[in-house]
């Protein structure tokens, strides 16, 4: 008799960890499938914004950018729409979507990596180097300061063992605000098109710590083209 309420217990306790294991499962997928959403939805709102702005705009243009991050696994991507606020002014808006994939953290003793995304908005001031020098007078350098807001939810969860309880660690979640710093620079190609390079840097970011990535992409300008 006793053996068989043992054997009982040990049952019940087998399928109460499974389905828990199961609904972690259920709700992680839920999770992913949110999140994924949430990232379409963005870059979908930023293309869309650029075709509505382009009618009306006084410097619109778009970009696109590939980021390496400080430390050695970290990459990412990021697309931007951005215009002057007054037509001839040097003070532009920037609106976009950043992605960065395997960001470090470390806890416990241990090295967490984790995928970002979030929409950005900044504004920043772009000076024209006045030079005869054939390169040097296609260069404009850019100063940026801005905020990101988060989409993506990263949490680590550390099972439940003998003595201990199940605990759970969010190292960043949705709707958090970070500061953004950056510097950069646009080479120009012809009226519409030129390449960017530069530093995006994040002082502090969630629960990660500072972040730092260079990027290189390449940027176009509709209507009256590339005077800056």
């Amino acid at each position: 008799m006793v053996v068989s309420i043992v054997e009982n217990n040990q049952y019940n306790s087998e399928q109460h960890k499974l389905a828990l294991q199961k609904t972690n499962t259920q709700r992680n997928m839920t999770s992913h499938h949110l999140n994924r959403m949430r990232n379409v939805f963005a870059v979908s709102g930023i293309l869309i914004a650029a075709n509505i702005f382009s009618f009306n705009a006084n410097a619109l243009e778009v970009s696109g950018d590939f980021h390496k991050g400080s430390k050695d696994k970290t990459q990412g991507y990021s697309f931007a729409l951005a215009d002057t606020f007054t037509k001839g002014g040097n003070i532009y808006w920037t609106v976009g979507y950043s992605s960065l994939d395997k960001v470090k953290v470390e806890w416990n003793n241990d090295e967490l990596f984790f995928k970002t995304a979030t929409v950005d908005a900044l504004v920043s001031y772009r000076h024209k180097v006045q030079s005869y020098n054939s390169f040097f007078k296609n260069l404009t350098i850019e100063y940026k300061i801005g905020a990101s807001f988060g989409l993506t939810e990263n949490k680590f969860t550390w099972p439940e063992t003998a003595g201990l309880e199940e605990e759970v660690r969010y190292f960043s979640e949705e709707s958090d605000i970070n500061p953004i710093l950056g510097v950069g620079a646009y080479y120009k190609l012809n009226r519409n098109t030129s390449i960017n390079v530069g530093l995006k840097y994040q002082p502090n970011f969630s629960e990660f710590g500072a972040i730092t990535s260079a990027y290189v992409g390449i940027s176009y300008r509709f209507g009256r083209g590339l005077d800056r």
